[in-house]
């Protein structure tokens, strides 16, 4: 607990290695640290949640995600997500989807996909941050009765009520990133006491304590650091049952730590007194923390699976990136048919014909990049958090992300360019037709390459920033606006770089290379330049027979780029 800057967030940041940083010094988790890290779970601030998909569906890809079907068949999978729905109170929303849910309903939908595998140590930051005092009651209610099961909850919160304060069996308070407290909850007031502090009475302890550190008194951090080292007020205070009498002395309140979870007695034992659980028979309903993980989980190809069938789901239910996406295709296609018309066949309309390549080079550019380059920070943020937790590996979701994506964009692709082929009239030959398509896919799919690498390299605005400059200069060296003989060295090696200008000349090569038979020149004509295929070539000063170079080049970028993105995914999620 602190107040805002006083460093909650990242000291939990540093216990759970979610940052690695600008940080030094040891971390240990028991004995066997790097085992025991891998049972611990982290819950965000921010309740990053996929909002196309119910809280059922989205609990039950979880389960497919870290349990693995011969751990649990299909019937004991359904029984578990029911049963961690109705613990949680999310049972008469399991239809809704997650971009519906209220905060509370967000909060809770996190705890209980994480939840799932059951961990031994949950870490949550500002768990009521958000939620009304009733929903932060019941949300901190939930999280005692985890611990209560033999959890370990570990959260930070900002200012608490005084029922909710009382709820803590430890506290631990910051202050311009010293601690100034750490012991039992009921001990705050006698802990500011011992200091020369006095809580006003009938004033809650979190808010005065909260007051102090606030300086709002005075500058107390120094001396409540040097106090905060005293143990003595670690353990809950004894209070007479009898009075004052003497007699009878027990706990004030419930165990002052937090439950340590011991596999080998099946108990739970507190700081001060021990409390015996009666054994219980384990059901899928009720598995003991970390129980799961200690079974086979999916294999990373069982989790490549699941992760195309929840990002095919996606991208049906995302109507901006597939159904209006295809339409619009369809759409700009007829209207760029209807401008060119019959260039493709016209001697007096091939420099049309020509501009008409770069209109669909950067048309099908333009919408390949930018959905990209806006999707990937927030999916990022998804993605950082069931990694982290483990759901799976980075590579998997990467793979399964491209796999799923590349089939939508080139089937997107060959509907644009068949739509475009047919209406401006190019040659009837299928050889030239499938040159022609192939070229604009490789085209989308590098594009698609580099909207990876900018959604993951930079935010949205200087990802559109970037990649529309970036895409004017590629544009500029396409060898168009201005011909590659007409440039000097320097430039001309420069747009060796520009991806445009690979998929321009080899569109230009589709149409005009290969002995094409003579174009047709209008009877109202008196002279066609153009009547000749190769004229074209060579007055932009195309190399004949240089298609399949170009191919292989825009084959190489798209791998390249996609190296290079996975590169930056990596980098950005490891940086935070």
């Amino acid at each position: 607990m602190g107040p805002s800057g006083a460093g909650k967030s990242t000291l939990l940041n540093i216990l759970t290695g979610y940052t690695t940083h600008g940080v030094k010094g040891t971390l240990a988790f028991g004995s066997s640290g790097s085992t025991n890290r891998k049972l611990c779970s982290y819950i965000l601030q921010e309740d990053y949640l996929q909002p196309l998909f119910t809280v059922h569906e989205i609990m039950l890809m979880a389960c497919d995600l870290k349990v693995s079907s011969d751990s649990l068949n299909r019937t004991e999978k359904l029984r578990l997500v029911d049963k961690i729905l109705d613990t949680l109170q999310l049972s008469y929303c399991k239809q809704t989807r997650c971009g519906s849910l209220s905060g509370g309903q967000r909060k809770r939908l996190s705890i209980a996909l994480e939840l799932i595998d059951n961990p031994p140590i949950l870490f949550l930051d500002e768990p009521t941050t958000g939620l009304d005092s009733s929903s932060s009651l019941y949300t901190i209610k939930l999280l005692q009765e985890l611990a209560r099961e033999g959890r370990t909850i570990v959260c930070t919160i900002h200012q608490p009520s005084a029922t909710v304060y009382e709820m803590f069996d430890h506290v631990y308070v910051l202050a311009e990133g010293h601690c100034v407290y750490q012991g039992s909850a009921l001990n705050t007031v006698p802990y500011l006491r011992s200091v020369g502090l006095h809580c006003p009475a009938y004033h809650n302890a979190a808010d005065y304590l909260l007051e102090v550190t606030n300086k709002e008194y005075g500058n107390f951090t120094k001396a409540l650091a040097k106090a905060a080292t005293d143990p003595s007020w670690r353990l809950a205070p004894l209070v007479d049952r009898l009075g004052s009498g003497g007699g009878v002395v027990v706990p004030a309140a419930l165990p002052a730590c937090p439950p340590a979870y011991d596999s080998n007695h099946n108990d739970a034992i507190y700081q001060g007194h021990r409390k015996e659980v009666v054994p219980q028979t384990v059901t899928v309903e009720q598995l003991p923390p970390g129980k799961i993980d200690q079974q086979r989980r999916p294999s990373e190809f069982a989790k490549l699976l699941i992760l195309m069938k929840r990002s095919n789901i996606q991208l049906y239910r995302d109507w901006t990136v597939t159904h209006l996406k295809l339409f619009v295709h369809i759409v700009c296609a007829i209207v760029i048919g209807l401008l060119f018309g019959d260039s493709g066949i016209n001697a007096t309309k091939s420099i049309s014909n020509v501009a008409s390549f770069l209109v669909h080079i950067l048309y099908l550019w333009y919408t390949t990049l930018m959905p990209g380059v806006l999707k990937y920070p927030y999916e990022m943020n998804i993605l950082k958090k069931e990694s982290f937790n483990r759901w799976y590996k980075i590579r998997t979701y990467f793979v399964a992300s491209m796999l799923t994506s590349l089939p939508v964009q080139i089937f997107f692709s060959i509907v644009y360019a068949s739509i475009v082929y047919a209406m401006t009239y190019q040659p009837c030959e299928l050889e030239r037709y499938l040159m022609f398509t192939a070229v604009l896919v490789l085209n989308t799919i590098v594009a698609d390459g580099f909207g990876l690498f900018l959604g993951t390299f930079l935010n949205q605005i200087n990802g559109t920033f970037i990649g529309a400059i970036m895409t004017c200069f590629m544009f500029v060296f396409c060898g168009f606006l201005i011909m590659f003989s007409h440039m000097s060295d320097a430039m001309r090696g420069i747009s060796y770089l520009s991806s445009h200008r690979y998929s321009f000349e080899a569109l230009v090569l589709t149409a005009y290379d290969d002995s094409r038979s003579d174009l047709v020149c209008p009877k109202d004509e008196m002279y066609c330049h153009y009547v000749k295929a190769n004229t074209i070539l060579r007055e932009l000063g195309i190399v004949s027979g240089n298609y399949l170079f170009n191919v292989v080049t825009l084959v190489v970028h798209f791998v390249a780029i996609k190296v290079v993105g996975f590169w930056t995914l990596k980098r950005k999620l490891k940086m935070g």
